[in-house]
């Protein structure tokens, strides 16, 4: 008996409570509905550089008791990429109560590219060196200049010894994107240098898209060998500058090319030169084949 007086007494509260509240939104015109968020599609295509009317390019919103309250679309957050260049965007309208509605649509970028990694000498390093990522910048579309978020890991573990080590530089945006160089870095022993020979690039880093044609000689600027400096010629082949008759043959210059521009990846190009001594020199062109 005494659950049943409880029972029914629980009922009429909630039931007063309730037609409490109706009255209460009768008397102050609120309601409790948010607005209709309406869009002409859920997928949009747009540059990288559209602003929130373009995002929200032909989204409306209705509300029962307001009206048309387009003006009140607001783009609340941008997902990181759900795959590369595709992104979510969360919209929000709202209505004269503080009722709120949500909607999601897609957007794909038109224009984007991944971040960019350039180099502005050869990945060579003393081996008392502290930062191995001097000479090593990169650029992103959304962000701009990201090269304080370059990231260095190790295939091998980096010693003082002089050698050749095998490591992967990385960058990544805000919306997730990361760039990855897995290349040759090249510890030497600043006592060893004197004399050695020299090979100077025109570039250390180039981006290739697939199929583009491609000369590692194109990138070869100046050689210093026995005492002789070589420089490029009009014939593309590098001279002696004290006797331009001179040119460096194949038997001190040699090139290691492994870079299949039909195929995407990272690739290194080496430029050996040889003294008369046996002394060699090596450095080593970076290239990026791109879709």
């Amino acid at each position: 008996m005494h659950k049943m007086r409880a029972a029914v007494l629980i009922l009429f509260l909630a039931s007063s409570l309730a037609f409490g509240g109706c009255l209460m939104r009768q008397r102050t015109g609120k309601d409790g509905k948010g607005p209709e968020i309406s869009m002409d599609n859920s997928e949009i295509s747009v540059s990288i550089h559209a602003d929130e009317a373009e995002l929200l390019s032909g989204v409306t919103a209705y509300d029962a008791k307001d009206g048309d309250v387009t003006d009140s679309l607001a783009v609340e957050h941008i997902s990181n990429f759900i795959e590369k260049g595709r992104r979510k965007i969360s919209i929000v309208a709202f209505d004269s109560d503080n009722n709120v509605t949500h909607a999601e649509r897609e957007m794909v970028y038109n224009d984007y590219t991944s971040p960019v990694f350039s180099l502005d000498g050869p990945l060579r390093f003393s081996v008392n060196a502290d930062d191995l990522t001097e000479g090593l910048s990169a650029e992103d579309c959304l962000d701009g200049t990201i090269t304080d978020r370059i990231r260095l890991s190790y295939q091998d573990e980096i010693s003082s010894t002089p050698g050749l080590y095998q490591v992967t530089y990385s960058a990544a945006n805000r919306a997730g994107d990361v760039t990855s160089l897995p290349v040759t870095v090249e510890l030497y022993d600043p006592a060893e240098e004197s004399g050695k020979p020299q090979i100077t690039l025109s570039e250390y880093l180039i981006h290739l898209e697939l199929q583009q044609a491609f000369d590692p000689k194109d990138y070869l600027e100046q050689v210093n060998v026995d005492q002789m400096t070589y420089e490029k010629g009009e014939d593309d082949e590098l001279h002696a500058v004290s006797a331009e008759d001179k040119i460096l043959g194949e038997e001190k210059l040699s090139i290691e090319n492994p870079v299949d521009t039909g195929k995407e990846g990272v690739y290194e190009v080496t430029y050996t030169v040889t003294s008369e001594e046996g002394q060699t020199s090596s450095i080593r062109l970076i290239v990026c084949v791109n879709e």
